[in-house]
């Protein structure tokens, strides 16, 4: 994998909402993480939860850090859930017991085929439910085998085979061997599935086999079609229409490529029709629209072939106002023609379209990379459309031109520049450009400051850091700090040692995720601004009856007490914490524990 990524807890905290964060480092800490393997790139774990089998938790790797996540529990409401918390925290903390393995690859590398073979069918008799999968993983690599070597036969595509895969996959879990204790993992790995057989197209498309691939598609949207598709919408979960776009978009390029006859795109453009009459039913947005315009204009549209031929700029490309889904028909357009080394008409289209990102992309690949520079340097708008420019340059071997076109991107506004910024960052880091490095930091900071961003240029500016802080904390404070980056922005100033900035801010913003950092940070140098703190958080869930929450008020005013004996004013906190076990002693849930928070101090 390249050199040892260095991850920190902040990172992590950077990637979690606040509560999923606490919850993560509850679990850690009360070694509800099984054993953490590594292979390679990839972390594996099971966490255990609030259902009977564990969650399995999936990290991948670089040599920058965490590259994606997952986890087969149902969070969904931003950030990462507290059981990849739970993980990241015991890679980072417990490091030396992680698991080190070997690759699959590794493992298999000298085995003998014969002994590889028996393996793979005692693992399918073991669990019988793997059988369609191995199928359906056969036929893809069969279909890609193709994809290399066009010349060969077409394979023999079994249409039939297709729907019953479909079918298979849309069955209740339980039925094809899915615990059904997790319905949104299941769901998530049935269109996982389906998204083997949709490979199948993709491949045959690459080998310029339009017919397999068509022979691929109109079977697996047609048995997903009369609401069939329905149980895998679990929870409101969007990877189905994710799953119908990408069929849309291989079905668009698949008929832009076919040589169809009049009844054969009359016959597709019906069967369209009807299935994006149905998905309209569901979205504003219907999958199957690209298709379908696809199959009703093909080539012949004129604007098109002005386009394609340089004829034209600033190209009318719809005679009107262009539809929801035009960039993605042009795209398909852009994909065929790529694959059919038709360049030139490529660069026209791209052009005519504005599609700049396309444009310069081509022109890396066809290897006229001063000319993209140049073009990108004069003609991109935004960090989001540098950085695409900068990925290809790094792609095709041309690490010191994606550097150039990536500082470029730092002087545009626009969206992304906190992307493109840490990109450079990184990027300029591993090659040596130190410099470049630095001035790519400050700028990722300035654009979304975080305590990640601060300490990454904290590492980077070595000897200058003292005039770089000075630097990213005059930014900091010269911007406005709502709501939803208040707390990022206190965690940056008590990192900082800049507690009074931090009170200021937990002042106005009285969100206990602002206050608590503060609270917990200076309760010893500042004992009377955590007293009042604390009351005004604890006193509010009290008087509410918030039952539910006493534990929180309790431990409110626990942080009050330690600032009160900081202060010699532990008297004063005893005489106020009575007074409100005497005005609620009502409140059954509360008193017991008041009465055990005074018994802790008396000790003291």
């Amino acid at each position: 994998m390249g050199r040892e990524p260095t991850l920190t807890e902040a990172a992590v905290r950077d990637l979690a909402r606040p509560q999923s964060y606490d919850r993560g480092e509850d679990y850690y800490e009360h070694g509800a993480v099984r054993e953490v393997i590594r292979r390679g790139s990839h972390l594996r774990a099971a966490v255990e939860g609030s259902q009977y089998a564990p969650y399995q938790v999936r990290i991948e790797l670089d040599e920058t850090g965490i590259v994606d996540t997952t986890c087969s529990c149902p969070y969904d409401h931003g950030g990462i859930c507290k059981h990849r918390v739970a993980v990241l925290l015991t890679y980072i903390r417990d490091h030396d017991e992680i698991s080190q393995r070997p690759l699959v690859s590794e493992l298999i590398a000298e085995t003998d085929p014969e002994e590889l073979q028996d393996l793979l069918v005692d693992l399918v008799e073991r669990h019988p439910e793997l059988a369609e999968w191995v199928e359906t993983r056969l036929e893809t690599v069969r279909s890609e085998n193709i994809a290399d070597h066009p010349c060969d036969q077409r394979p023999d595509i079994n249409r039939d085979s297709i729907r019953r895969q479909v079918q298979y996959f849309l069955q209740p879990s339980d039925r094809h061997g899915t615990r059904t204790h997790d319905p949104y993992a299941a769901v998530e790995t049935d269109v996982e599935a389906l998204g083997e057989i949709l490979r199948q197209a993709w491949a045959a498309l690459e080998g310029g086999d339009d017919e397999t691939a068509l022979n691929v598609l109109e079977p697996l949207a047609d048995e997903l079609m009369d609401e069939e598709w329905l149980p895998l919408s679990y929870d409101d979960s969007q990877g189905i229409f994710e799953f119908f776009d990408e069929v849309d978009q291989a079905l668009a390029e698949a008929l832009l490529t076919a040589d169809l006859s009049e009844s054969e795109r009359d016959d597709w453009e019906r069967r369209l029709w009807t299935w994006e009459q149905e998905m309209g039913s569901y979205t504003d947005r219907p999958p199957y629209s690209v298709a379908l315009e696809a199959a009703q204009r093909g080539w012949d549209f004129e604007p098109v072939q002005q386009a394609m031929r340089g004829n034209s700029s600033d190209a009318d490309l719809w005679e009107g106002d262009p539809p929801w889904y035009a960039e993605d028909l042009i795209r398909a357009r852009l994909n065929v023609l790529e694959r059919q080394d038709r360049i030139d008409e490529y660069l026209n289209l791209a052009k005519a379209a504005d599609l700049i990102d396309a444009y310069v992309t081509m022109l890396v690949v066809d290897g006229r990379i001063d000319e993209a520079i140049e073009y990108g340097q004069h003609n991109l708008r935004s960090p989001n459309e540098t950085l695409t420019l900068a990925k290809t340059l790094r792609k095709h071997d041309q690490p010191e031109a994606a550097l150039e076109i990536a500082q470029h991107g730092l002087i545009l506004d626009g969206s992304g520049k906190a992307e493109l910024a840490e990109w450079l960052r990184d990027r300029a880091s591993s090659m040596g450009e130190q410099d470049i490095a630095l001035e790519a930091a400050v700028a990722a900071f300035k654009a979304s400051p975080s305590l990640v961003a601060y300490q990454a240029t904290e590492e980077l500016a070595g000897d200058d850091w003292n005039a770089v802080r000075e630097q990213l904390l005059d930014a900091l404070v010269d911007r406005d700090t709502n709501q939803q980056v208040a707390q990022q922005h206190v965690d940056i100033l008590l990192y900082a040692g800049r507690y009074d900035e931090a009170i200021a801010i937990a002042d106005h913003f009285s969100d206990y995720k602002v206050v608590k950092p503060v609270v917990e940070a200076v309760w010893d140098e500042h004992p009377q601004w955590t007293i009042d703190a604390c009351k005004e958080q604890a006193e509010p869930i009290i008087e509410d009856g918030q039952s539910q929450r006493y534990r929180h008020a309790v431990e409110w005013l626990e942080t009050a007490g330690k600032a009160a004996d900081a202060a010699d004013e532990l008297d004063e906190w005893h005489t106020y914490v009575e007074e409100l076990r005497d005005e609620h002693y009502r409140k059954y849930k509360l008193r017991p524990m008041l009465e055990e928070l005074l018994e802790k101090f008396e000790t003291r």
